[in-house]
């Protein structure tokens, strides 16, 4: 028999959630991994190039090497200056951030409720395990240690969907805070003015 059929009926939305979570992990590491913030010294050069040669050749250079932040890049170029400016910057960098955010909500959801899942499994395991021990009449401790170890079963599998998906999205949620933060940065870099802010998350 499996450990699926017997940790009970609790194992199939458990196995279910764990896929979920497993894929949404997969697809956020490939988001965060290849769409990278420019550099420092990147930064730097785009600078150099808006000044000299202006917005137009600074975006061509955005969009070979971080096409993901293409928007945020044009609203800083963008001429304008005072609050409208400073607004659209921070519309562009909440429409970026918004993206990086996708599914991460999910994740905090199944790291709490995986957990929960698994005990409820566990609570009617046990209930079964002591109600056949009661119907049986005879106080049989193997059978009731096994009803227990069988019922322990979905606790197991509900932390170790948790687990990795708590981690995984810390990590995630690093990484937006990081970017959140760049993007900050360059903004006042760009427009010269301390108090633009992108919104944190």
């Amino acid at each position: 028999m499996s450990i699926l059929q017997l940790g009970g009926f609790m194992m199939w939305p458990l196995l279910a959630l764990s896929v979920a979570a497993l894929a949404v992990i997969l697809e956020r590491f490939v988001v965060f991994t290849t769409r990278r913030f420019p550099s420092a010294a990147a930064l730097k050069e785009l600078q150099k190039t808006f000044r000299s040669q202006g917005g137009d050749a600074a975006l061509e250079a955005v969009e070979e090497t971080a096409p993901a932040f293409l928007g945020f890049f044009r609203a800083c170029f963008a001429p304008g200056t005072g609050a409208d400016h400073e607004q659209d910057i921070q519309s562009a960098g909440d429409d970026v951030l918004f993206r990086f955010n996708q599914r991460l909500d999910f994740l905090a959801t199944a790291a709490a409720t995986a957990p929960l899942m698994g005990l409820l499994g566990t609570v009617i395991g046990m209930i079964n395990a002591f109600s056949r021990l009661s119907a049986s009449g005879d106080v049989d401790i193997t059978m009731l240690a096994g009803g227990i170890w069988q019922a322990l079963l979905t606790t197991a599998a509900g932390l170790c969907i948790a687990i990795p998906a708590m981690l995984a999205h810390r990590w995630f949620c690093r990484q937006y805070d990081k970017i959140a933060y760049a993007m900050q940065r360059t903004a006042r870099l760009m427009t010269g003015r301390p108090e633009t802010r992108v919104q944190d998350r």
